[in-house]
């Protein structure tokens, strides 16, 4: 890159990093704020509370990267616009496409670090954050729970305990499950112990009863035990020690071939496919932010020209195209012929606003229609 070249990606890159950063720090509170009862109800602490408040953070980069790469273009072409340096350099020779290679640079860049991201931070940042879902809900039976008072972690499932002895044995057990709406499950233990074993957590009730019930009869079934162990990480769709990854805790191929008894996948197989396409799609986008934003405000105008119009058409047109694709995603889900919208959405609109980017000229420009009045603040045509 040439030395005006370096300019415009230094000027650009900085923007995209602050813009950023202040969006991410405003969702991460919204997160924190979200989750505070980690610490205030269950008994976290404050290191627990901000591991899992940012591994929360990457499901989220692939849309939050693209639209502060949009902003910071088009500011930057704004800027660029505003201090007539466009029109110096078109004055001087240099073609549309010499301030539009370092954009489309850094857009090659965040969209690597977006591909990056989905096909392995992504996941692996959801997974450990499964294995903080489980620490925190196994320490909330082990410590939190206080004595007399029912307690529901998760939603369907309550826990009541009688006392809590020196040694960590819990007396007077009750665990009521309503999770499947099928059936509800009593479980009822004189006495139990929690056991951590191989990164697993175990429930092991002495002396009980388990007491069902399904939506078929009325009938309740009781089961007396003398001991009986319950796998804590069923909480997360465990079974017999074997983890079943949801679709957003998927690696790539796990979701291009997903396990078969995979229950996630028998219940929604849609949305297996459609978060595999959507992970693929999502770098498309910040290329065709780059685009729009070129194709609208990167040619050269007079200080006199307003350029309002033209900033509100390149967010309003990038938003558009990104929420047709997430739109387009849901679709997916349900019809695999939404398959040509996830793609085409990015790749059309790449092409479109490839097409309106002339290495000279002056482009395509947006004009007030012949109905709004001229009351004199607007100049000339305006882009």
């Amino acid at each position: 890159m040439g030395v005006y070249s370096r300019y415009v990606f230094r000027q650009t890159g900085g923007a995209v990093v602050m813009i950023l950063a202040t969006l991410m720090v405003i969702i991460w509170v919204s997160v924190a704020l979200k989750d505070i009862k980690l610490m205030t109800s269950e008994g976290q602490t404050l290191g627990i509370f901000l591991k899992m408040t940012m591994l929360a953070m990457p499901q989220i980069i692939g849309i939050v990267m693209p639209m502060a790469l949009l902003i910071a273009c088009v500011h930057n072409l704004n800027k660029l616009s505003g201090d007539s340096e466009i029109i110096v350099m078109a004055a001087s020779g240099a073609g549309r496409w010499k301030f539009a290679s370092p954009m489309l640079i850094l857009g090659a860049i965040i969209m690597v670090l977006i591909m990056a991201n989905n096909a392995y931070v992504q996941p692996t940042a959801q997974r450990e954050l499964r294995s903080y879902i489980i620490k925190v809900r196994t320490d909330l039976i082990a410590h939190v729970l206080q004595p007399g008072r029912f307690t529901t972690p998760i939603t369907n499932l309550t826990f009541h305990i009688r006392a809590r002895e020196e040694n960590g044995d819990i007396l007077g057990f009750i665990m009521h499950d309503t999770r499947d709406e099928n059936q509800m499950m009593s479980y009822m233990a004189n006495r139990s112990q929690l056991i951590k074993r191989d990164g697993n957590a175990y429930m092991v009730m002495y002396d009980g009863h388990i007491h069902r019930r399904t939506s078929k009869s009325p009938d309740v079934q009781v089961i007396a035990f003398d001991q009986y162990i319950f796998d804590l990480s069923r909480f997360e769709g465990g079974k017999g020690g074997k983890v079943h990854f949801k679709t957003y805790e998927s690696y790539i191929g796990e979701l291009y071939a997903p396990s078969p008894d995979n229950p996630h996948f028998k219940s929604r197989p849609g949305r297996f496919r459609a978060e595999l396409h959507d992970r693929l799609s999502n770098p498309l986008y910040p290329i065709l932010f780059v685009l729009v934003s070129l194709a609208l405000l990167g040619f050269p105008r007079t200080t006199r020209e307003d350029r309002m119009l033209s900033i509100v058409a390149a967010l309003g047109l990038a938003a558009g195209a990104r929420l047709g694709g997430l739109l387009s995603v849901n679709l997916l889900a349900k019809n695999e012929a939404a398959i040509f919208l996830v793609y085409g959405i990015p790749i059309g609109g790449i092409i479109l606003a490839a097409y309106f980017i002339p290495t000279r000229g002056t482009g395509f420009k947006l004009r007030m229609p012949k109905w709004v009045p001229n009351d004199g603040s607007h100049q000339g045509p305006v882009s």
